[in-house]
């Protein structure tokens, strides 16, 4: 069935540059026949743009503004921008305005920066998906050079007689290439200079472009009366995965994002690669629960169609280096909650499992665990017969079989009388019985209620644990990566 329904785009722009990118070659993409008319085709459209008092005019009185405004109903809000906040942060709260006042009125709200070029097709695309009655949609931009990329966008793309810019998307790609911004070329996964806002990963396929896995994703378009935000301009609860759309093929909609050659360099000064841990610390910063659901999404920029072969490899890479990313950053949330627990002697030693067992690559969100803490005495046992002997690698391996078999795949199902049996990440089982209303594991008693934390149960033990059982052949301290070793080739993913 298809649903028409009622938008407010909103654009918060001022000031001369930005004012300008948008009047040349934002605006005036959006009138590329399938953009704007197309979408207004589909569903009825309001365009707010918040600008200083001082812009106002000068946006009005441009031939770009008159051909829109024939198309879709504007409204210009002239404000006194004040100049003393930081301009992500005015922004922002021009951002939240506008979501506001969207959700009073009943409407999706569909934000447009006012630094971008847009392919002919973008937004028709984009009402298709709408009505089909999605609740949320996200995409993804590339950032090139405005310096250098604006006038070959005008020069290749812009009819001069209407001031149109009528960009088709592959072309467009071919364009974005050619003027990459030095940060964009960073966010490659062996990039020696990777940012320290690692919002994006990309994978280079040679001659064809780019696949682009996203860590996190701002808000595009969506209905603000089924999503909140959180502080970080994120989704504050997980969406029903059938009501979110992820356009993810750049034929579908691409744009540039136009940014000045220095900005953000700082970014990127610093040398040294992708580091898993410090990239996982920073994820948990912009903690979000859709980031998965983003970060499970592949991203296609093309110029060409997609040779099969070369795109799985990349395919595969990025696979694996996300579910290790994403298990980083779930240990990290296990430790730093251990710690606000009291339990800085098991976080100490689950940060020993992180670094010598990639416990990561067994551990994430949606694949739920059970961490078994023994008692304090015990752990500190642990690390004093191990601690001196620690520079050996069977020392070190002792003490990781030590770590892993009190770990469990699964959450343990505390119902009185309910028997389970669950494994480790060293081949071995553990045995969930009953005495009475009291739950134990291999006939040691467990406090109960745990501690939970993310996705994961944390259960007090009331004694020593025996070892389990294990199968050498099933055990991850052995195995080598070699499926993660053939795939990424040079690209190690070793901390």
């Amino acid at each position: 069935m298809v649903i028409r329904k009622t938008f407010h785009f909103s654009t918060v722009v001022w000031g001369p540059w930005h004012t300008g990118v948008f009047l040349d070659v934002n605006l005036t993409s959006l009138l590329a026949p399938g953009n704007l008319a197309a979408f207004a085709q589909k569903h009825d459209v309001r365009y707010r743009i918040f600008t200083s008092k001082d812009d106002v005019q000068r946006i009005e009185a441009t031939k770009a503004f008159q051909l829109a405004s024939k198309i879709v109903r504007f409204e210009l809000i002239g404000l006194n921008i004040d100049r003393s906040i930081d301009p992500i942060a005015m922004h922002h709260i021009l951002w939240r305005r506008g979501i506001d006042d969207a959700r009073k009125a009943g409407a999706m709200i569909l934000l447009i920066p006012p630094d971008v070029v847009w392919s002919n097709g973008a937004f028709g695309h984009i009402a298709d998906i709408a009505a089909l009655g999605k609740k949320a949609i996200f995409m993804t931009y590339m950032r090139v050079v405005s310096e250098t990329a604006v006038p070959e966008v005008k020069r290749l793309f812009q009819d001069q007689a209407t001031s149109v810019v009528d960009a088709p998307s592959r072309p467009l790609v071919e364009l974005c290439m050619r003027h990459l911004h030095p940060l964009a070329l960073t966010y490659v996964r062996d990039c020696p200079n990777f940012p320290v806002h690692p919002e994006l990963i990309l994978w280079p396929v040679e001659g064809e472009g780019y696949l682009m896995r996203s860590l996190v994703r701002e808000m595009f378009a969506y209905d603000p009366r089924h999503f909140d935000l959180n502080s970080q301009a994120l989704l504050a609860h997980r969406p029903n995965p059938s009501d979110v759309h992820y356009i993810a093929d750049s034929d579908n909609l691409f744009s540039l994002s136009l940014t000045p050659l220095m900005k953000d360099i700082e970014w990127f000064a610093k040398p040294g690669p992708l580091d898993p841990l410090r990239l996982g610390a920073w994820w948990l910063r912009y903690d979000s629960p859709a980031n998965d659901i983003v970060a499970d999404h592949r991203f296609y920029v093309h110029t060409k169609g997609r040779t099969g072969p070369s795109w799985r490899r990349a395919e595969l890479q990025s696979d694996i280096l996300i579910q290790r990313l994403m298990g980083t950053r779930e240990v990290l949330r296990i430790l730093s909650g251990l710690a606000q627990h009291g339990r800085a002697d098991i976080e100490q030693i689950l940060a020993t499992a992180l670094i010598e067992a990639r416990l990561a690559r067994w551990c994430r969100r949606d694949g739920p665990i059970t961490i078994l803490l023994p008692h304090k005495s015990v752990t500190r046992r642990w690390v004093a017969e191990e601690a001196p002997h620690l520079a050996k690698r069977g020392a070190r391996r002792r003490l990781l079989r030590l770590i892993l078999d009190h770990v469990l795949a699964g959450h343990l199902p505390l119902e009185p009388g309910v028997e389970a049996s669950l494994p480790t990440p060293v081949g071995g089982w553990r045995k969930l019985t009953w005495k009475g209303q009291s739950p134990q594991i291999d006939g040691v008693p467990i406090a109960s209620p745990g501690l939970v934390i993310g996705g994961v149960w944390c259960f007090p033990l009331e004694a020593e644990l025996p070892p389990s059982k294990t199968n050498s052949r099933c055990d991850p301290v052995r195995r080598s990566p070699h499926r993660e070793s053939a795939v990424e080739s040079t690209q190690s993913l070793q901390m």
